[in-house]
């Protein structure tokens, strides 16, 4: 048999389904954007000039063997059958037998892999004989890699556990290798000493014939694992086109975390929780998620004790959005509201039950005097004050709100504040109005947990007033069993972790301040201050609009923001809603803000 100057090993496991309701099939066989994932690296493969690859099935071919006919561009393809498979498929690569006909460097996958063709062009270009691709997004899962300055590997560690807090910062391997065959002759030759998983694997390999094994970063080239359906749908958002990648989160409203994307849009502490809290959760997982929750009452008691008021002053939601519709339905309100803010206060009304009072535009503060005149003039049952407003960030004084409340009762109208915000305003707590109600039984404050506690999809939220019978009726609004029993459960665990949540919210202060002062040093950017976790900001003027921006963020850096051209504003398509993220998240925002800033501007000096 002739040498083989270019050899590739595709490990897979037949037996690795994905199921859906109305399917079953492999996890190779899974399509994207309509062709299967072991497909599409074949032919990525034959592209690239391989001369031969090797599907190496584990156990059993299953229907991983089938239609494969067609052009391969002449590579020559074989299926074998690993029966007896060990713990690690480097291993199992580096037994196929036709590594001793390979001349030229072998590259190997060991994952369902859905990779940009350029990746595997740059890896059989490298001039390094030996390297291990990896990225960090791998590094809770798989094997971690630990190189020098040089990129060397130098050490490899077993995978941590998903909560592990440093995991982020590993990098892992993401499947795909490139070794020299006599590399992975000399392991198979160990391998009948005690050789058995990929940890063994990297260790011989190190120690033998004193070969360098290299690292090199995947991006920015895109690799996506496929493992289940979620993970399909992923790669099959990552590989689409532009126009489809933003349709699809513009359409969203959460979920992200089924996308290979970085997000400014939700508005959650991304400083908590610690890892300790997912690993206590985990230990009454099976309980929380097998048994009911407890009833509104039992729940309320413990909401009760963190916000340090009466149990009978509370109702408690699944967020706030489905305690502003308990609220309006029972009220039947004709509200007035400041906007820009918050658009589940307009949305859950008919358009001819809200009024705008437009803000400001210099500054977007709301001056409650003015907005106490105006809610009598119309006759409005309700005013609604976001605070800090939601997307400007401004706040109101306590002393402000105070005046307004007063002022709105001689006219019989009900103050409505949401502060989900408030505790990363400077002051924290000491701005809160929750301390005020029972001199106030004309106000109702409502608060979303999930923002403060980085906890949004607990979906947990309160309504606090001091008329008793509005609390009544509004609980008579929510379903017996609104409250999930993990959220339940996290009123528990909440408070040993009282000292941490307190930090974190230190470091979101200092955080959005760091974030303003990049931001601002973007050429003609106007960012407004704020006292939440997140800036408005008013793009350069050479700008297309908001939405295009958000749009090339997202398709072109993998970035989504919110933009405001939604709001009941004037020029809303100007201005973005930025959250803070952590350092590196805010960092890689504020390079590509400066990338489409430089791009704009090039365009206007061509044009003039």
């Amino acid at each position: 048999m002739g040498m083989v100057q270019s050899l590739a090993i595709v490990v897979t496991d037949p037996r690795q389904m994905i199921s859906t309701w109305n399917d079953r099939f492999s996890v190779a066989l899974g399509f994207v954007s309509g062709t299967s994932v072991l497909r599409r690296l074949l032919s990525q493969l034959a592209l690239a000039g391989v001369q031969k690859t090797i599907v190496l099935a584990l156990k059993s071919m299953g229907d991983v063997g089938s239609d494969f006919g067609g052009d391969l561009n002449g590579m020559e393809l074989c299926f074998r059958v690993l029966p007896t498979p060990n713990a690690g498929r480097l291993v199992d690569a580096a037994t196929a037998e036709e590594i001793a006909d390979a001349d030229g460097d072998v590259l190997v996958f060991t994952e369902n892999l859905v990779i940009d063709f350029s990746l595997i062009e740059r890896l059989l270009r490298s001039s390094d004989h030996n390297a291990v691709v990896v990225d960090k997004s791998h590094a809770k899962r798989s094997l971690r890699i630990l190189a020098d300055k040089e990129m060397r590997v130098k050490a490899t560690l077993p995978k941590c556990s998903v909560t592990q807090k440093n995991a982020s910062e590993d990098l892992a391997p993401v499947g795909l290798y490139k070794f020299e065959p006599a590399l992975l002759r000399s392991i198979a030759r160990n391998r009948q000493h005690r050789l058995n998983d990929d940890l063994e694997f990297f260790e011989v390999a190190l120690g033998i014939h004193a070969r360098q094994i290299h690292v090199m970063h995947a991006e920015p080239q895109r690799v996506m694992t496929v493992n289940d359906a979620v993970d399909l749908e992923a790669a099959n958002f990552a590989f689409s086109s532009d126009t489809d990648q933003f349709a699809t989160v513009e359409r969203l409203h959460g979920g992200y975390w089924r996308y290979p994307v970085r997000e400014h849009i939700l508005l959650c502490n991304c400083h908590f929780p610690p890892a300790a809290l997912f690993d206590r959760l985990s230990e009454r997982l099976p309980e929380l998620l097998h048994l009911y929750p407890s009833g509104h009452r039992e729940i309320a008691s413990r909401v009760a004790a963190m916000a340090d008021l009466p149990a009978e002053y509370l109702a408690i939601g699944n967020g706030t959005s489905e305690l502003i519709k308990a609220l309006y339905g029972h009220l039947k309100p004709r509200v007035v509201i400041p906007t820009p803010t918050f658009v589940e206060y307009q949305n859950a009304l008919a358009p001819n039950k809200v009024i705008s009072f437009k803000l400001p535009a210099d500054n977007f503060d709301l001056d409650v005097d003015e907005f106490g005149r105006f809610a009598k003039a119309r006759e409005a049952s309700v005013a609604v004050v976001v605070n800090p407003n939601n997307p400007t960030g401004r706040l109101v004084s306590v002393e402000d709100l105070r005046r307004l409340a007063s002022s709105l009762a001689t006219a019989k109208c009900r103050l409505v504040i949401d502060e989900s915000f408030i505790e990363f305003s400077d002051a924290g707590k000491e701005n809160s109005l929750e301390g005020f109600l029972s001199e106030y039984p004309n106000t109702i404050i409502l608060k979303s947990l999930g923002k403060i506690f980085g906890l949004g999809g607990a979906r947990l939220g309160y309504l606090a007033s001091a008329d008793n019978q509005l609390v009544h009726e509004v609980r008579r609004h929510l379903p017996l069993w609104n409250i999930n029993g993990i959220a339940e459960y996290l009123l528990w665990l909440l408070p040993e972790f009282r000292d941490e949540w307190k930090a974190s919210l230190r470091h979101t202060r200092a955080g959005i301040a760091s974030f303003s002062r990049m931001l601002s040093a973007i050429p003609g950017f106007k960012v407004l201050p704020s006292q939440a976790n997140y800036l408005f900001c008013r793009i350069p003027d050479a700008w297309t609009g908001a939405k295009h921006a958000a749009e090339v963020l997202a398709t072109q850096h993998g970035v989504l923001v919110r933009h405001c051209g939604y709001q009941s504003m004037r020029d809303g398509d100007r201005y973005l809603r930025l959250t803070a993220r952590t350092d590196e998240d805010n960092s890689y925002l504020v390079s590509a803000l400066r990338q489409i800033n430089d791009e704009f501007g090039s365009r206007q000096a061509a044009s003039s």
